[in-house]
């Protein structure tokens, strides 16, 4: 019996801890990146220069197609008068140059994504950096980022908005 009674007590001692930090439960923050991302006064400058930079590259393509359209004009008024092999030349060049306007919109395209990527990246690593502070002065396991709306259900006890840290010190920051 007095050896059953301390492996009782041996087995209490070992399980009682385990079961003290199974109640400790993880603290998180959460907060939606993509609201405090667009309240940021950089972002709007970022935006300006996106819309700036489109612009023109929409200018440029207007131009393109201005000039398209004259020489296809010139070509239609024309062509019943040529041969045919300045025919064939002609529409080559039509060709040519419809295709070379296209290109053009594609690569603005691209160029317009890259530097939205690359400006706005520069943002959100500075919005990560003040999350990563933040997480760590209060302590926090994890912060999640509800802007995906994949988080439909956050515990109110063990997790705490941090929303209103983020905004303070990154509109401080400025």
């Amino acid at each position: 019996m007095k050896r059953f009674f301390r492996l009782f007590l041996l087995t209490l001692l070992v399980c009682a801890p385990l079961s003290l930090f199974a109640q400790s439960g993880a603290r998180y923050g959460y907060l939606n990146r993509a609201a405090v991302i667009a309240l940021l006064p950089e972002t709007a400058r970022v935006r300006a220069q996106l819309d700036s930079l489109r612009a023109k590259y929409e200018a440029e393509a207007r131009y393109n197609e201005t000039a398209f359209r004259r020489q296809y004009s010139e070509y239609l008024q024309v062509q019943k008068n040529l041969p045919e092999a300045i025919l064939l030349k002609r529409q080559g060049d039509l060709q040519m140059a419809m295709e070379r306007g296209i290109a053009f919109r594609r690569e603005a395209e691209n160029l317009l994504k890259k530097a939205e990527t690359e400006l706005m990246g520069r943002v959100g690593e500075q919005v990560d950096t003040v999350i990563r502070a933040i997480g760590a002065e209060r302590g926090y396991d994890f912060v999640v980022d509800t802007s995906a709306g994949t988080h439909p259900y956050l515990n109110p006890q063990k997790s705490e908005d941090i929303t209103p840290y983020v905004k303070a010190r990154l509109l401080n920051a400025q």
